[in-house]
């Protein structure tokens, strides 16, 4: 299958080498090993005879980044109120099937910063950016974002919905949708400390208002380890528009992915 490597163990690390940007918070020690454990426990799950399909990789951390991009925004009740005096979010309802997806700036703005540079280190797609520009990737060459969020609103109730725009032989092996049904239960319980509960009884659990920046960490992480098998562009197109489709899904079907979410 192109683009599958063996399965690598390798320590949690940032791709920066900076300090975390959940640094000083009161929470920091619950981040770090949500963090440790999101990296350590979310790969295997799509492994298959200890191999990891790069596409499938990006996509399914992009969907959980997306998810807990919403999550974190739907957390934070200053914010909230500040985006709904805004009306900078608004639910749409698919004539279709009735499905209920997300729109608006305060939801694009958990997925990405254009002006603010401490608030980009806790960002899915600046962080992927800095990861993939350090593995070569010049910056002419980086996705246009604009059009990633076209092509996510462009194939909803399409064959193509829920999958990015790569090549053919570059598609993961599932929808966004179904690799959260796979995923999002590990994903999920590691950043709720219930993977390991003797550490997070001790250290505490993450706020839900830090899962925005510990997913985005996550996704730079394994889009370095991807980049070796996979050109980072297409990791950063497969990751990214895996996210955007996954921070739109509003409650559609919670227990698809874990009663954190449903609860958010």
């Amino acid at each position: 299958m192109n683009g599958t490597a063996t399965l690598e163990k390798q320590p949690p690390s940032a791709n920066t080498g900076n300090p975390f940007p959940w640094a000083g918070q009161t929470d920091e020690t619950a981040c770090n090993y949500a963090f440790g454990n999101l990296v350590r426990n979310l790969p295997p799950r799509i492994a298959l005879e200890g191999k990891l399909h790069a596409p499938t990789l990006m996509a399914a951390i992009g969907a959980v980044a997306g998810v807990a991009a919403q999550v974190s925004l739907l957390a934070d009740v200053e914010k909230m109120e500040k985006v709904t005096a805004e009306r900078k979010l608004s639910e749409v309802t698919l004539k279709a099937d009735g499905r209920i997806f997300l729109y608006g700036d305060a939801l694009n703005e958990m997925l990405y910063s254009v002006r603010d540079p401490v608030l980009a280190r806790s960002r899915v797609w600046n962080m992927m950016v800095s990861a993939a520009l350090s593995k070569g990737l010049d910056r002419k060459d980086l996705p246009n974002v604009p059009a990633m969020f076209r092509h996510v609103s462009d194939t909803f109730n399409t064959p193509k919905e829920g999958r990015p725009s790569v090549d053919e032989r570059l598609q993961p092996v599932a929808s966004t949708r179904d690799l959260l049904k796979l995923v999002g239960p590990v994903a999920f319980a590691a950043l709720a400390g219930e993977i390991s509960p003797a550490i997070s009884a001790a250290g505490g659990i993450a706020n839900r208002k830090s899962w925005v920046a510990i997913t985005a960490q996550a996704a730079a992480n394994m889009l370095l380890s991807s980049s070796r098998i996979l050109p980072p562009a297409q990791c950063l197109t497969i990751a990214m528009e895996s996210a955007i489709y996954a921070s739109k899904m509003r409650a559609n079907a919670p227990a698809e992915t874990t009663t954190v979410v449903g609860h958010a």
